[in-house]
């Protein structure tokens, strides 16, 4: 689709299960305050963040994400071998950079960047991994997308390429243009390290 969805009137729709409603309106509201990093280590995340996934933090806090995250000692359950826990290992990153890094233009910002990637290759992926896939969560972001496969509570018919479903039609309004979705800095390809399990231990 070229033009996004009234979320609205989408999410308060049929087409919308309750717990995905719930689920998506929380993120629509996600701003968080600032809980586990210092205001220091805070401000340079949240100039990373925007950095490696350009967004209007007004509207998907990726920064607050991951200190909301990490305050509440939440883990997808494992990290590189090689690594120290999240917690650890996002503040090495924060500590590496200079100070000042959010007043940085952007192309000093990118080569700190790239020497973050290099010195600490498997928290700097972790972290855009992190930020990435908050992104992409953003119900805003997915129907800027023209996706709108969590409205699926009745099943979808029209599955082939360039195919839509009536609801998907019903529910089209230029609110959101897609310009406003950014595709992430990605990281130079690297050989994946070994992996290990931390379910207790972040």
């Amino acid at each position: 689709m070229s033009a996004a969805t009234d979320l609205d009137a989408l999410l308060a729709s049929e087409h919308v299960t309750p717990a995905t409603r719930e689920a998506l309106k929380a993120r629509m509201g996600g701003r968080f305050e600032r809980r586990y990093f210092t205001e220091a280590e805070f401000v340079a995340l949240q100039a990373v963040a925007a950095r490696l996934v350009p967004h209007d933090p007004r509207r998907t806090d990726l920064a607050g994400c991951v200190d909301d995250r990490l305050f509440h000692r939440r883990s997808d359950g494992w990290r590189y071998a090689d690594s120290p826990p999240d917690p650890e290992a996002c503040r090495a990153l924060l500590a590496a950079l200079p100070g000042g890094f959010a007043r940085l233009d952007g192309e000093a910002q990118d080569a700190q960047l790239s020497a973050l990637e290099r010195d600490f290759p498997h928290p700097f992926e972790d972290l855009l991994a992190e930020l990435t896939e908050s992104y992409y969560s953003h119900p805003e972001v997915q129907v800027a997308l023209g996706y709108l496969g969590f409205a699926d509570a009745p099943r979808w018919d029209q599955i082939g390429l360039n195919e839509t479903d009536p609801r998907e039609r019903a529910y089209s309004n230029p609110k959101v243009p897609n310009s406003e979705v950014h595709s992430p800095k990605m990281p130079s390809p690297k050989v994946p390290g070994p992996e290990v399990d931390i379910d207790s231990d972040l």
